[in-house]
């Protein structure tokens, strides 16, 4: 492994991983016992977009070919936040290498590049943390606790959302978010992973599923400097039902046309003991309902979470909470497993967990059935 008395970062894509490079440009304020962080070098598409990077961050280099950036014996933390179709190739590279590796979502566009990944890994005694930061949201960390306690008694029923309007315009093209080969879904592969880490990681891996996709705008303009229109591959709805060993039944849904929703992920967890809620867009509190209250106290209460890090400098516990310190939460937890050698956690089998759960759903839309996740 690579040495670590600083953080020494390369980064491949600076579409969504401009967050990750925020990140790391501020972790050191809210966690100061950390190593100080560098920012070396970013991979980028365009020559442009480069230079930005290096204005914006203030990166030392940057390069086209991420296989410069993995040859680097001045990095040995590399992120990658790169669009779908680029995953297998780059984390099987980075592998191969003693750089720690934090890994965007999903880690591959099909299950059978997934394990892939996985063999190689394990091959070389090697993993990578995978970007799932909703986990790092205090809410969401209190109600794993919750359940770990058995504060919800059996789980009866769930329901995880996630919708966007982030498409709801025809007239904006979808990019290679449009193109199945590129990235291997729509919302499916996109909104999806995220609701079902949280749900594995809360409830347990399903045992069966069934599901259904949809596509609502059929064309889109091509992107930037092209002429035309251009068909839409991939899935703008997707809705899952699924069943978990023990009985417990649940809905997975995700959209991009959403109308006024701006970033609406909504969690709802039902047992024999009590219930759960959460949303984001109202981060601060995760709403809780128990049986073993009084007749008349069994309504939901809302307990205040907001930033309940206790690893943290600043700010304080007592301050509303937002996105964008989840990353930050993610991003230190990487960090400390790395410095001490602890698992990653989610690591790469948990990316492959969900990506056994996105395929299984992708075969039972298309063929419109009930689908044994265990099968796959």
């Amino acid at each position: 492994m690579a040495r670590f008395n600083h953080i020494r970062v390369g980064l491949i894509g600076f579409g969504v991983g401009k967050l990750y490079a925020a990140a790391l440009r501020s972790l050191r304020l809210y966690y100061p016992d950390l190593p100080e962080v560098e920012l070396i070098a970013v991979v980028t598409a365009r020559e442009e977009s480069g230079k930005r990077a290096i204005d914006h961050f203030g990166f030392k280099w940057h390069t086209m070919d991420y296989q410069k950036l993995l040859a680097s014996d001045d990095i040995n933390v590399v992120v990658i936040a790169t669009p779908t179709y680029l995953h297998r190739e780059m984390l099987i590279d980075s592998l191969e290498t003693d750089k720690a590796i934090y890994m965007d979502k999903p880690i591959a566009m099909n299950l059978a590049e997934a394990h892939e990944i996985l063999t190689v890994a394990k091959k070389n005694k090697r993993d990578a943390q995978m970007i799932f930061e909703f986990r790092f949201c205090p809410a969401l960390q209190y109600a794993h606790n919750l359940i770990q306690q058995g504060r919800l008694g059996d789980i009866y029923a769930f329901r995880a959302v996630y919708y966007r309007s982030s498409y709801c315009d025809g007239a904006k093209p979808l990019r290679w978010k449009g193109e199945l080969a590129k990235s291997g879904g729509g919302v499916l592969n996109d909104y999806a992973p995220h609701l079902i880490d949280l749900m594995l990681w809360l409830i347990g891996m399903p045992e069966r599923l069934t599901a259904q996709t949809r596509i609502f705008i059929h064309e889109r303009p091509r992107e930037k400097g092209k002429a035309g229109m251009a068909p839409t591959e991939t899935d703008d709805h997707m809705l899952m039902q699924m069943s978990i060993p023990g009985g417990a039944i649940g809905t997975i849904e995700a959209g991009r046309l959403i109308h006024g929703a701006v970033n609406e992920m909504v969690l709802e967890i039902y047992g024999s003991g009590g219930s759960l809620s959460w949303n984001l867009m109202d981060p601060n509190y995760l709403s809780l309902a128990e049986e073993e209250k009084p007749a008349e106290e069994r309504g939901w209460i809302k307990i205040p979470t907001v930033q309940r890090y206790p690893d943290a400098a600043i700010p304080g516990a007592d301050l509303p909470v937002g996105m964008m310190r989840f990353h930050f939460a993610s991003m230190a937890n990487f960090i400390r497993n790395t410095l001490d050698g602890k698992p990653y956690d989610p690591g790469l089998e948990q990316g492959v967990r969900v990506q056994a759960v996105i395929e299984a759903a992708a075969v039972a839309a298309r063929t419109n059935s009930w689908v044994d996740v265990s099968e796959l």
